[in-house]
């Protein structure tokens, strides 16, 4: 009679061979998660996987995204504003690049003009000059030292409303760094750079 030690050990093989010989396809896959449950009304939150995307509300372009006391921004107002906008800054772009001062000179507002042909102002800018020793005295100036050298190569990233007719002009400087880059008023058809605090 054969050792009971030699049966176990056989059984212990069959057993081991019969678990590696199995396909991996039939390994058995923990159940899926269930869906994120909203916590008032039991039904699933919108966005997750198992809402079909045509219970999820799209945006319109009707949907309001800036309001000025009787005056509402829609989504559509926003991207017509934005796509104008991104036309300006691109011919800003050119123009810096050109440094064509009578092309600016076109987009500038009257208060910007008044502003930066101020001598107090340009004082104040000259002072906060990375490059110290330079003394704007024109707008000229301004154009040729201040503006052309910050203003190399902008885009429209993002724009703010702040009133119906003014807006900021977001670039993202670094990741997370956001910066408004030009503020801008439409006058009339036509949009023309303001000074800030105006």
């Amino acid at each position: 009679m054969k050792n009971p030690a030699y049966y176990s050990i056989l059984c212990s093989l069959v057993v081991l061979a019969s678990c590696t010989t199995q396909p991996a396809t039939e390994t058995p896959q923990p159940p899926a998660e269930p869906p994120a449950v909203s916590a008032t009304n039991g039904q699933p939150e919108a966005g997750t996987e198992e809402t079909p995307a045509a219970t999820t509300p799209a945006a319109t372009d009707g949907d309001i995204v800036a309001q000025f006391e009787n005056v509402t921004i829609t989504k559509q107002t926003f991207i017509t504003t934005k796509t104008e906008l991104e036309a300006v800054v691109n011919d800003l772009n050119r123009i810096t690049f050109s440094r064509d001062y009578n092309a600016w000179l076109e987009y500038l507002s009257p208060e910007y003009r008044e502003n930066f042909s101020d001598p107090a102002v340009l004082a104040e800018v000259s002072a906060n000059l990375p490059i110290k020793g330079i003394q704007l005295r024109s707008i000229k100036d301004y154009f040729n030292y201040v503006f052309v050298p910050s203003r190399q190569n902008m885009r429209v990233d993002d724009i703010k409303f702040v009133s119906p007719t003014r807006v900021y002009v977001i670039m993202e400087i670094s990741p997370g760094n956001l910066a408004a880059i030009y503020i801008i008023e439409k006058f009339g058809n036509t949009w023309k750079l303001v000074p800030k605090n105006q």
